[in-house]
């Protein structure tokens, strides 16, 4: 049982070395990134002309611009200038031969160019014509130069000839505007840093101005936690210069939740009550910092969770810091009199760096380091360890350097998440260490994570995950993968098995039984099939129980009465 109650509910979600995959089942559907009549939903006016964002007409008066609200031009990442095109064709007028040579051009080889237009030469190959038909001829080149433009989403680009035929044997140019924003306002902020805004947009307002780049940006800035909102408009200058005007809406900074479930042992009692608190954008440069509080009904546990994230660059790069300290004391009546009790402290830095980002797929690394305490005790105070593997006085400790990569992409029906992640145990900060094969904090390990969900119909939700860990070295309890309880296989108690390596197969089927008037899903049943199996490295002296592998079934229901509270 999960009871979930969230005062301001806003979508967020963590990666780390411990997280489930960094999929939001209720936001699975996705747009194309190339559809531009799908961005009403953004918040990007659409003209007549189709364009991704509003078109405001050249006006001579001075706009007013607060300096504060201003991004500095953006940078110019285009290619180097490359040299004027001659055209590998020339035509007979008049008795004279004039060529073509296309200057301006940076978004396409002269081959691309030559491609687009040879047509024109082959026609008029061997023949003359009169400076009437080379008007034509050069009108022609003009537009089908024009047209590459905007076929690639450089909408405002335009040819035009700057020299007119010359009888007597020349050339004529035909130079190309590729378009430019001068300036970027943004409007409606508050908190936010302007850097923060103006770097993520700069991207998608590069000479030559595309607008599909600036599409997909202002698509990225959409999804955003800390907006709320995005709108933009163009206003078209001189010399095909643009304006871009962003007006954003900021998302509230805060948001508490209060959960109460049954997530725990029941060595330590099962149930549990839990506070979390977020604030968003600390500083100012989209910073967050975050807290829980959670414990057991008995008192059997407690749990304080602290971290801090930190946004590094303009493609959601950031580094996260994360303390988690926790008591546990057994509090059944069998062996409450003996006082077992131990404590964990974990401390850890994450850094994620997404390579590929856009709005319907993304694909990151991560790195990181983690150090973890862990301590037994009996009759509260006496050290004491607990299976082979911690030291006499009941202590292991690991520190861990992690490398992983994981992979989200979505579509109207569904989704993919994958992630793959290493682990190389260390001797670094006194981590534990025993002679082969006796568990200790040298060890390598591998996780797979593979997780799919499937639109099947309107009231039918497909959600398939798996996970598997697999490792040639004994380990630690804290390394060990474990299976049994809500989030592994339900029907059994948290964490009933725990072994080196592992494996877990979920299927689960949300079926909708009743909606709002909005739409959304209030009451959902959701049958389910789950197993999982442990087992140890070889040489590992810590015995496992005979059965080691667990299967389970039933039905789940899903109540949410209303937006704030999740049953």
């Amino acid at each position: 049982m999960v009871v979930q109650f969230v005062p301001k509910a806003t979508a967020n979600f963590h990666i780390n070395s411990e997280s489930v995959m960094p999929l939001q089942l209720d936001k699975i559907s996705g747009v194309k990134t190339k559809d531009k009549g799908k961005l009403a939903e953004l918040g990007i006016n659409e003209t007549a002309q189709q364009l991704p964002i509003e078109q405001i007409p050249e006006s001579k008066e001075e706009i007013e611009v607060n300096p504060s609200n201003t991004c500095s031009r953006p940078p110019q990442d285009t290619p180097a200038a490359l040299p004027e095109y001659v055209m590998p064709f020339s035509v007979q007028v008049s008795g004279s031969t004039i060529g073509l040579k296309i200057t301006g051009v940076t978004a396409f080889s002269q081959a691309k160019i030559e491609a687009q237009i040879s047509s024109i030469g082959q026609r008029f190959a061997g023949r003359e014509i009169t400076n009437d038909e080379f008007i034509q001829v050069l009108q022609e080149a003009v537009n089908k130069i024009t047209q590459l433009y905007r076929n690639n989403g450089y909408i405002y680009a335009e040819a035009r000839p700057v020299s007119t035929p010359i009888v007597g044997g020349s050339f004529v140019e035909i130079n190309v505007n590729e378009g430019n924003v001068s300036e970027i306002i943004i409007q409606g902020r508050q908190r936010l840093n302007l850097s923060y805004i103006c770097s993520r947009i700069a991207g998608g307002v590069g000479s030559p101005f595309s607008t599909v780049k600036l599409e997909e940006k202002l698509r990225l800035l959409r999804l955003d936690p800390l907006l709320e909102s995005v709108k933009a408009s163009l206003q078209v200058g001189s010399e095909n210069n643009k304006t871009l005007t962003v007006t954003v809406k900021e998302a509230k900074p805060f948001a508490a939740s209060v959960n109460f479930d049954n997530y725990f042992p029941p060595s330590v009692g099962s149930e549990r009550g839990g506070i979390s608190l977020r604030y968003q954008n600390l500083t100012g440069i989209g910073d967050e910092i975050a807290g829980a509080y959670f414990r057991t009904t008995s008192g059997g546990a407690e749990v304080i969770d602290f971290s801090y994230r930190l946004p590094v660059n303009p493609n959601n790069g950031t580094l996260q810091a994360r303390v988690a300290l926790g008591e546990n004391k057994i509090t059944q009546s069998d062996f409450e009199d003996l006082g077992i009790r131990g404590d964990t402290q974990l401390y850890q830095v994450i850094y994620r760096q997404p390579i590929v980002r856009s709005t319907d797929r993304e694909f990151a690394v991560i790195g990181g380091f983690t150090h973890q305490n862990g301590q037994t005790f009996i009759f509260e105070q006496t050290p004491v360890p607990f299976g082979i593997g911690p030291d006499e006085n009941g202590v292991s400790r690991t520190s861990v350097i992690l490398f992983g990569q994981d992979y989200v992409s979505r579509s109207a029906i569904g989704a993919w998440s994958a992630r793959s992640q290493f682990s190389f145990g260390t001797g670094l900060f006194d981590a534990t260490t025993n002679n082969s094969p006796i568990p200790d904090g040298h060890f390598f390990k591998w996780n797979g994570q593979l997780q799919r969900v499937q639109q099947l119909s309107r009231n039918n939700l497909l959600i398939l995950q798996t996970d598997l860990q697999l490792t040639p070295n004994s380990l630690l309890p804290s390394q060990q993968f474990v299976i049994g309880g809500v989030q592994s296989v339900r029907g059994y108690r948290q964490n009933a098995r725990a072994g080196d390596n592992g494996f877990r197969l979920s299927a689960e089927n949300r079926i909708a039984v009743r909606r709002n008037a909005a739409g959304t899903p209030t009451i959902q049943l959701a049958p389910f099939v789950e197993l999982g199996t442990v087992w140890n490295a070889a040489n590992n002296p810590n015995q496992l129980p005979r059965q080691t592998f667990l299967m389970g079934s039933g039905v789940g229901v899903i109540w949410q009465p209303f937006w704030e509270l999740m049953v």
